[in-house]
């Protein structure tokens, strides 16, 4: 992982009775008109969170499914295949059916062992190993040489060429770990060991941080402690520099398999279906992240099954494997598993799946006072109507969310297993995770670390997550049609319009505000339609209606939810993009963006301004956010180092390796010459030498009119996609 209320549509009337509920999980109550309140409310006297928490601390910390001493269960390593099968086995337990390892096709990566030793000491450190080729069995023996915080001017003056890098890190603030790595890789280093500075690891001096590396495997890189670090900072200080590096690592591109375990609950019919899924892989013992999540999702499946809850449709529980990892040289690395599994080992799934609810870190309480959903824009209103009219979702358990459960929810971004299927054409729901531990948050102090252990287990928050997303899963099973709202997408493609920017580009606003209008008046009717299957199905249960009846309402839902998937597929293919692997936005928002920077880099270049003190408005203070943020690597790493980084990002220089980022990005600027220029000048003019920017300025006004051009063209591109989807809706 890298980093980092819309209008309601009435979805039912009236019922046959209304149900006043007291439900054990947790002490909650709900009361609900609804056609499947009791269902919800029977489901909620089963929900058992110690069941959840004993799968989890299972998986957390037996070493029969973890594989060294730090933890680790990586993609397709011999502890996530023993993992699935206890996975497997447990869905059988708990009574699913068709239960399957379904294999999928990764790189393979198993961290067995490593050791840093330097002689004349006693240090003899295991360090953690990135997904990097390892040494041979003898190791790598070299003189370990302190490069400071492993930036290009660090290794000046200092001959790396067949030694050990030793690197201060900041992946949260400065870079990921891939620039470091192929820094110390380009100044001939034969393996890099680095240690966080700030950013990840905070909870103490003690953690070692672990992340997803981003690119081609070129040395070995591993990751120590900062008082591991301090040990070694001595050592080289005392001249006992020689070290000895083993990393017992087996990388094997495309040879790997990775398993993803389904369960199901099958339904009344199988034409539909819901997933509810967590990842099972980890870093160290990954307790929150995400053992948890696979208590939650079997914690799911054992309270539907305790309360003999029969679907409408089948109701699928996937532990995927490779989310944290599993691709080799792509800026992409992550939800391997998930993309895989959508894409080539069941992708008649995204024709039939009516929603997905993924988990995260899902049992931490960090202070929050309202526990928040997250989901795609076009499911906002399912959760506005869950939780203010549905009287469906429970209270939290024993308050632990004093203010209960919004009903504005949060959009969903790009750093888990939801974004591969969403890419396919499945829309999604995801817990929002407790992550604001202390000053610095869990982000920044115990992800990927030690840290993440089952002392930061909540058994409040995991009961209101098993109570809340339960009854979600069971209303949306139960309404015939899905109301995914795409007026939502209309929001989204209006708010990203810049009219003064698109006419500077020369693009068409006014088709472009037309063609809006159009589609937000096909989306209404659309949204309906499935009001009008929705009530007229609560109403012919409220009427006692027979069966039959019942049931041609339902396939008419069924009929409708085929094409409202057809039309959510559309809306992530044309309109859908990526400002890096950060930000999901509207397409051409990324061409403004860019546009928006160069313009301020350019005024300031005119006016002299390199940096000020607000550190916002200089050419500087600027022009790092040009291409999402591409352009600060310049700022601190050599031009071969930034380019490697840059290649695992496009798909002209990375085709077929860039998974769901595949058709979302955009046409980078071409400017990091000028920012290059600029870095130099400002060095000359802190010693109090004059520059002129005449030369940086011209290509600043070519990246521009580019930008212009990718705006313009894109727009057009969103204009024509939106009339096709109005007369899909029509």
């Amino acid at each position: 992982m890298k980093r980092r209320l819309r209008k309601i549509i009435c979805v039912a009337a009236a019922a046959a009775l209304i149900f006043s509920m007291t439900a054990c999980g947790g002490g909650s109550s709900i009361k609900s008109d609804l056609s499947m309140a009791p269902s919800v409310e029977k489901y909620l006297e089963k929900v058992d969170h110690e069941y959840s928490y004993n799968i989890a601390k299972t998986l957390a910390y037996d070493e029969t499914y973890l594989s060294n001493d730090l933890g680790w269960r990586t993609a397709g390593s011999d502890a996530e295949h023993k993992a699935a099968d206890y996975l497997a086995g447990e869905m059988e337990g708990l009574g699913l059916e068709d239960v399957e390892k379904v294999p999928v096709t990764v790189d393979k990566w198993q961290f067995n062992d490593a050791s840093l030793t330097v002689e004349g000491t006693k240090i003899d450190i295991m360090p953690a190993s990135y997904a990097t080729n390892g040494t041979d069995k003898n190791g790598i023996t070299a003189e370990i040489v302190d490069v400071g915080n492993g930036f290009a001017a660090d290794y000046e003056g200092k001959d790396l060429k067949g030694k050990i890098a030793l690197a201060g890190v900041d992946q949260w603030n400065v870079a990921w770990i891939d620039q470091y790595m192929n820094e110390a890789a380009l100044h001939g280093a034969a393996a890099i060991v680095t240690y966080d500075t700030g950013g990840y690891a905070t909870y103490s001096d003690d953690m070692i941080n672990m992340q997803d590396v981003c690119s081609k495997d070129v040395i070995p890189c591993v990751s120590i402690s900062k008082n591991q670090y301090k040990e070694l900072a001595e050592a080289i200080k005392s001249g006992n520099s020689q070290a000895t590096l083993k990393v017992d690592n087996i990388m094997e591109p495309d040879k790997g398999t990775s398993y993803n375990v389904i369960g199901k609950i099958k339904g009344k019919s199988s034409d539909q279906q819901i997933i509810v899924s967590g990842h099972y892989d980890v870093y160290f013992n990954g307790f929150q992240d995400d053992s948890c999540a696979i208590g939650l999702v079997l914690g799911m499946a054992k309270a539907m099954k305790d309360s003999e809850y029969t679907p409408e449709n089948d109701i699928v529980f996937v532990a995927h494997g490779s989310e944290e990892w599993g691709a080799t040289g792509s800026q992409f690395d992550w939800t391997t598993g998930a993309w895989e599994m959508i894409n080539h080992a069941h992708p008649e799934w995204a024709g039939k799946t009516i929603a997905m609810i993924n988990f995260e870190l899902p049992a931490f309480y960090d202070g929050m006072e309202e526990s928040q959903i997250s989901c795609v824009p076009e499911f906002a209103s399912i959760v506005k109507n869950f939780v203010e009219s549905s009287g469906l979702a429970a209270s939290p358990a024993n308050d632990i969310y004093p203010k209960g459960i919004s009903s504005t929810s949060v959009d969903t971004n790009c750093l888990e297993d939801g974004v591969s299927y969403r890419a396919s054409g499945v829309p999604y729901f995801i817990n929002i995770p407790g992550t604001q531990d202390g000053d610095k948050g869990w982000m920044q102090q115990r992800y990927h670390t030690v840290a993440d252990d089952k002392d930061t287990y909540s058994e409040d928050v995991m009961t209101t997550n098993l109570n809340t997303y339960g009854s979600l899963a069971i209303y949306l099973d139960q309404t015939p049609a899905l109301p995914l709202d795409l007026t939502a997408t209309c929001d989204d493609l209006d708010e990203a319009l810049n009219e003064d920017m698109a006419k500077a580009a020369g693009a068409d606003s006014t088709a472009y505000k037309t063609a809006v209008s159009n589609l937000r008046n096909a989306a209404e009717g659309w949204n309906k339609k499935i009001a009008d299957i929705n009530d007229r199905y609560e109403k012919a249960v409220s009427d006692g209606e027979p069966e039959e009846t019942l049931q041609a309402i339902r396939e008419e839902g069924k009929a409708l939810n085929k094409k409202t998937l057809e039309a959510f597929k559309y809306v992530q293919d044309h309109f859908i993009g990526i400002i890096l692997t950060s930000d999901v936005v509207v397409k051409h928002l990324a061409y403004q963006s860019n546009i928006e920077l160069i313009s301020g880099v350019t005024a300031a270049l005119e006016k002299g301004d390199l940096s000020n003190e607000d550190e916002k408005s200089g050419a500087l203070d600027i022009a790092w956010n040009i291409n999402g943020g591409a352009e600060f690597g310049y700022y601190n790493f050599s031009p071969e180092t930034c380019k490697a980084s840059e290649n695992t990002l496009l798909e002209k220089t990375n085709k077929g390796n860039i998974f769901w980022g595949t058709g979302k990005g955009s046409e980078l600027a071409d400017t990091k010459d000028a920012t290059l220029s600029i870095l130099e000048k400002a060095a000359t003019v802190e010693k109090g030498g004059k520059a002129t920017y005449e030369k940086e300025l011209s290509i600043y006004g070519k990246a521009l009119k580019q930008q212009q051009n990718g705006l313009k063209n894109t727009m057009a591109a969103e204009t024509k996609a939106m009339g096709e989807l109005n007369e899909m809706l029509k």
